[in-house]
C-alpha cells in the first residue's frame, strides 16, 4: 500500500518535499508513496495541488487520512500538532528539532506515541555524521562541541523568546559587521531556543549524543565568506570524529539550509521504498 503523506508547511523545505513527492523524482516512487494534505498557514485561493487537498484549516487537514505527517512549518507546528497525530496513530517527522528544547513537549510526545502506537521521528537536517554519533553515544561518556557559521543576513530578526513567536532584538548591528563575529556562546538548548530558525540542527545534533544541556556551541556571523559552515568535534565510546560542513543555504530561506528537504525527502524515501539507506 502506497505510504498517504500529510504535510504541514509550503515554505522552502514542504514545497520542494511535496514536488519530489508528486513528481515521483529523488527515489521517489508514485506506486509507493502520496501526498494527499498540505497544511499551510493562510489561505491560498489560487494554488491547487491536484487531487492533494491544500487548506488552512487543521480539521479539515487532520480528517484525511495519512500514515505519516510531516512538518515543515516551524516550531509552533510542532507544539500544535505533533501529540494529536502521535496520538492518532500517525506518525510524526519532525524538522524543526529545536521546539524539543522544551522537555515536556518532549516526554508529551513520547507519550503520545506510546498511547498511538505510533512513532515520533527527528529528521536529521542539516546535521551530517549523525549515524556515527549517535551510535558511538549509546554507550555513556560522549563530549560534543558545535560552531555554528552564517553569513549575517541569516541572522539578522532571528532570535526570539524561547517557545513564543516573539522576536527579540538581535544581539549585535549585523549589517554593520566587518568580520566573523561571535555572538554566542552556550548550549545547544539555548541556541536552539533563542534561534529556532537558524539552530534546529544544534538541537538534533545534542539530542542525538551528550544531551542538551551538555553540548557546548558557537554561534558566528561571517560578512566574509558568505556561506553557511559548521564545525562539530565529537568524542565517545567508539572514538574521535571531526567534521567540518560548508553547505549552501536555501534560495528561498537564508536561514535554513538547502539540505533540509532532502533530508526530508530521504526519510521519506526510506519509510516508502523497498531498500532502506543509512538506518
Amino acid at each position: 500500500m502506497s505510504l498517504r503523506v500529510g504535510l504541514i508547511g509550503h515554505g522552502a523545505v514542504g514545497s520542494m518535499v511535496a514536488k519530489a513527492i508528486q513528481t515521483s523524482t529523488h527515489g521517489l516512487s508514485p506506486t509507493r508513496i502520496t501526498l494527499v494534505a498540505v497544511l499551510v498557514q493562510t489561505s491560498r485561493d489560487n494554488e491547487t495541488l491536484g487531487e492533494c487537498l491544500m487548506t488552512n484549516d487543521p480539521t479539515a487537514f487532520f480528517q484525511v487520512p495519512f500514515d505519516v505527517c510531516v512538518e515543515c512549518a516551524g516550531q509552533q507546528a510542532v507544539r500544535q500538532h505533533a501529540v494529536a497525530a502521535l496520538e492518532r496513530g500517525q506518525k510524526f517527522l519532525c524538522t524543526s528539532i529545536g521546539a524539543l528544547t522544551d522537555d515536556a513537549l518532549m516526554q508529551q510526545c513520547e507519550e503520545a506515541a506510546i498511547r498511538g502506537n505510533s512513532q515520533f521521528q527527528l529528521a536529521a537536517g542539516a546535521m551530517p555524521g549523525l549515524d556515527w554519533m549517535s551510535s558511538s553515544a549509546l554507550e555513556p561518556g560522549s563530549v560534543v562541541t558545535a560552531v555554528q557559521t552564517k553569513p549575517p543576513i541569516s541572522w539578522i530578526g532571528a532570535r526570539y523568546e524561547p517557545g513564543t513567536s516573539t522576536a527579540l532584538p538581535d544581539v549585535v548591528d549585523f549589517k554593520t559587521l566587518v568580520k566573523p563575529t561571535i555572538f554566542f556562546e552556550g548550549t545547544a538548548r539555548e541556541a536552539a531556543s533563542y534561534y529556532p530558525k537558524n539552530s534546529n540542527v544544534l538541537a538534533m545534533l545534542a539530542l542525538s549524543t551528550c544531551g542538551l544541556d551538555a553540548c557546548m556551541v558557537q554561534l558566528i556571523a561571517d560578512p566574509v565568506d558568505q556561506s553557511m559552515r559548521q564545525v562539530i568535534n565529537y568524542e565517545g565510546s567508539a572514538g574521535k570524529l571531526t567534521l567540518q560542513v560548508c553547505g549552501k543555504k536555501s534560495p528561498s530561506n537564508p536561514k535554513t539550509s538547502q539540505v533540509v528537504p532532502l533530508s526530508v525527502i530521504k526519510a521519506l524515501r526510506n519509510m516508502s521504498a523497498p531498500v532502506g539507506f543509512g538506518l
